[in-house]
């Protein structure tokens, strides 16, 4: 089997449907004889933020020797991004020869498992022949019926809860909490970022239930001092950390992740896992993360963001109104997945711009860029409209001035396709 050959092979597998339980990736595992049971891992899963706070641990881990495996999803760059060690993706010739392990396994039973179940064995089975020493595992969707939800973690995290993927979780911030808070485990901490009343309390219940310890960052000070589009800094309150960090990931919204990763820091080190404070330092300065207000080109300035959902885009309205306080000097290219909260994102987004142009990404899920720009019109915005992302990209750019801001959002679909058209 070569490379093509294992992609087609995954291919196969259902890509769209989400399927819950861990039957079917435990059966994948146990054909590879558990190699999740082989390392410690922390846990990662909410709404928002999940990949920045991965991406942060994951470079405050290395910076402190560790060897570090980084599970992620969905892919920006390439099909095998999701799967890093030490920063390094998977090669073509680990995942070729893990799926030729699990080519039997793949089909033996008529409930096919999803291609993301397989992609997730496969990720911890290139851990273990890394020989890693931590695993930073995000979820993919949900966390309860997810497949990363048999890794055996030190500590546990939850970034937050609003609302999506109603369709599959439930449409009450209850019932996504109740999901969500799955990832609990009997004597493992539980780091909870901020929640509603009513989420809250269903998290609550869950870990009284599987007696895992509830956990918080109330007790770690942040405070965001001078920031630019590069680089923004803060001002830190905590025992055994660093006075002030550097960080490289610029949206506000990153100021909940740093303090639940800083108090995650805390929680791994009573877990017997030492960081030294300079690493800490260290590792958030080295960290970059594709597509969270990631700028991709100068005059015009062109930032790349993945909001995906209305809380998303409501963190990344307040951001663009920092970055560009003159409304003309701002560009919106959009494109959202048929089944997110469309009107909620355009409600919380739009009205930030002058100029927007609407398209759709190469996703199946994708809402036609027609549908889009009828439900701008409804709101009483016009807009441009492409039916693809590059040419909405292209086009947007060569008119906007040297001293404006584009910002491409909606989904990271759109972001992976705008991230190919700008830097090749």
């Amino acid at each position: 089997m070569d490379y093509p050959e294992a992609r087609a092979l995954l291919d196969r597998l259902p890509r769209l449907l989400v399927k819950p339980g861990l039957a079917r990736v435990r059966r994948l595992l146990d054909a590879l004889e558990n190699p999740e049971r082989a390392y410690p891992a922390v846990h990662v899963a909410g709404t928002n933020g999940k990949g920045s706070v991965v991406a942060m641990l994951d470079g405050i881990l290395r910076a402190a020797g560790y060897r570090v495996g980084r599970y992620t999803s969905p892919e920006l760059e390439d099909f095998r991004d999701r799967i890093c060690v030490d920063g390094t993706w998977i090669p073509e010739t680990r995942l070729t020869a893990v799926t030729a392990r699990l080519a039997q396994s793949l089909f033996a039973d008529p409930d096919l498992p999803s291609q993301f179940e397989a992609i997730t064995a496969i990720a911890f089975e290139h851990f273990r022949a890394a020989e890693i020493d931590v695993a930073v595992v995000e979820v993919g969707l949900g966390g309860r019926f997810d497949a990363t939800n048999v890794v055996a973690p030190v500590v546990s995290i939850l970034t937050n809860v609003t609302l999506d993927h109603t369709a599959v979780l439930g449409d009450t911030l209850a019932k996504i909490a109740w999901e969500k808070a799955g990832i609990a485990k009997a004597g493992i901490p539980l780091l909870v970022g901020r929640l509603a009343p009513s989420a809250a309390a269903v998290v609550r219940a869950e870990c009284a239930a599987v007696g895992a310890p509830l956990d918080s960052a109330d007790g770690v000070g942040v405070a965001r001092g001078q920031a630019t589009l590069d680089r923004a800094m803060y001002a830190i309150t905590a025992d055994g950390l660093p006075s002030e960090v550097e960080l490289g990931l610029v949206g506000g919204y990153q100021l909940d992740n740093l303090r639940l990763v800083l108090r995650a820091v805390q929680l791994v080190r009573a877990a017997g896992i030492p960081i030294p404070s300079d690493a800490v330092r260290n590792g958030l300065a080295a960290v970059r993360w594709p597509g969270r207000a990631e700028v991709v080109r100068r005059r015009p300035t062109v930032v790349l963001e993945g909001a995906h959902n209305p809380a998303g885009a409501e963190e990344l309205a307040r951001d663009v109104a920092r970055w560009a306080p003159e409304r003309h000097r701002r560009w919106l290219v959009l494109g959202v997945l048929a089944d997110k909260d469309v009107n909620g994102i355009v409600r919380s987004l739009v009205p930030q711009f002058l100029r927007v142009t609407v398209c759709e990404s190469r996703s199946p899920r994708a809402l036609p860029a027609e549908e889009l720009a009828r439900r701008l019109r409804e709101h009483g915005t016009e807009c441009a409209c492409y039916d693809s992302v590059g040419r909405a990209v292209a086009e947007t750019v060569a008119r906007a001035g040297p001293e404006d801001v584009v910002v491409v959002t909606g989904s990271l679909t759109v972001v992976a396709e705008a991230r190919r058209e700008l830097k090749g």
